[in-house]
């Protein structure tokens, strides 16, 4: 029981690492060279912004189409689509 504790106590701490602003993680690079920290942040950027899906203003609805391995999204006028069903 007393390990778990210590391994649960572990794991929330963990969550308290800290967090590099992308404009530093920049600013390092442009010293360095290394471009590599920066261009990592920029893929999980990438992969959250993915997964929140497609974002629309009213009156459009979001596409995806499978493209070469990849979908492809795009905001379509909700009236299109509608028409589309409509035949």
């Amino acid at each position: 029981m007393k390990g778990f504790i210590v391994f649960l106590a572990l794991v929330l701490l963990s969550g308290c690492g800290s967090f590099t602003p992308l404009e530093q993680l920049e600013a390092e690079a442009l010293l360095t060279g290394d471009w590599s920290a920066v261009e990592k942040r920029e893929r999980i950027i990438q992969k959250r912004k993915a997964r929140a899906g497609i974002q629309c203003p009213s009156g459009f609805i979001g596409l995806c189409e499978p493209y070469m391995g990849a979908n492809r999204c795009s905001c379509v006028q909700s009236d299109v689509i509608h028409a589309l069903f409509e035949r």
